[in-house]
């Protein structure tokens, strides 16, 4: 049998994980005829059928399920040695994808990142803001700001630190309500919370408190808390750096938020990704240790 195109194994990776035509082919970049035309291209070099088509789309058979995580390996190791090759050159621009949260890409990583391109201006970043791994694990992005420890074997964290979160409300919020003494007086005062968030904190829970704002991602709950809505909670470091938003029942802590840098364990040592996540870990280690200066 000849030899077979990377370029080949490569749309069948993407079929099975995109399960379509299309899908494979925008992960790819490419088009569907190319994808459809390799696909088929390699049925025939391999004497096998790998998919079977359906209304839904398409069904990888069982053969096909059995290379797909040898495949995987072969197209991740060649990506590394890619990546590996090309760094080697001082000159040539490197560009990274880092996803992160709504709330960590877009109100705590500017300010880090801005000091990053002052000692690396060549490199070039996209941001994605996303809360799954699979970006990291499926290589549509190099590095993962994460809150939780990556749990599949080929991906590999690094724990940064973690930060408390709090009760906060705007000054001029206080002024007019006045300040709770205790948890038992939340109840008179409006909240900003998720009600998801509410349910996985037991004494909160226990008040049958009911959010006079809510929603599911945390930028909005932070808009509403520094607009005046009410008392809400935020990352302590976060809230910090918002002169108008004043602490409420400092001593309470009603969670704890992990940081943790991922990428994939095939790139960890490439070197511009080991730059960066270098840089990542210490930044936001700083930001962490914020919370008990």
């Amino acid at each position: 049998m000849d030899q077979i195109d990377l370029h080949l194994w490569r749309s069948f990776a993407a079929a099975c994980r995109a399960g379509s035509l299309s899908g494979a082919a925008r992960a790819l970049s490419s088009t569907q005829p190319t994808v459809s035309r390799q696909i088929a291209q390699l049925e025939a070099q391999i004497g096998h059928t790998l998919f079977s088509r359906s209304r839904s789309g398409l069904i990888p058979t069982e053969h096909a399920r059995s290379l797909m995580t040898l495949a995987a390996s072969m197209i991740d190791q060649a990506e590394t040695l890619e990546r590996l090759a090309r760094s080697g050159s001082s000159t040539e621009t490197t560009a990274l994808t880092l996803t992160a949260s709504q709330i960590t890409g877009t109100a705590i990583l500017p300010p880090l990142l801005s000091a990053f391109y002052n000692s690396h201006p060549a490199l070039r970043l996209t941001l994605s803001l996303s809360e799954t791994t699979e970006n990291v694990l499926e290589r549509e992005a190099d590095i993962a700001i994460r809150h939780t420890a990556p749990m599949q074997q080929e991906l590999w964290g690094r724990r940064i630190g973690t930060v408390p979160i709090k009760l906060f409300a705007h000054r001029e919020y206080l002024e007019k309500h006045g300040p709770p003494s205790s948890l038992a007086d939340l109840p008179r005062h409006r909240l900003i919370a998720s009600t998801a968030h509410l349910r996985d904190i037991p004494e909160l829970a226990a008040l049958g408190l009911t959010p006079a704002f809510s929603c599911r991602d945390d930028i909005g709950l932070l808009a509403a808390l520094r607009a005046g809505v009410g008392i809400g909670y935020s990352q302590a470091p976060l809230a910090s750096g918002y002169p108008e938003l004043l602490p409420v029942l400092p001593d309470y802590v009603p969670a704890t938020l992990p940081f943790w840098v991922v990428t994939h364990r095939d790139l960890r040592n490439v070197p511009s990704i080991r730059t960066l996540m270098q840089f990542l870990a210490e930044a936001l280690g700083a930001y962490c240790r914020q919370a008990g200066s």
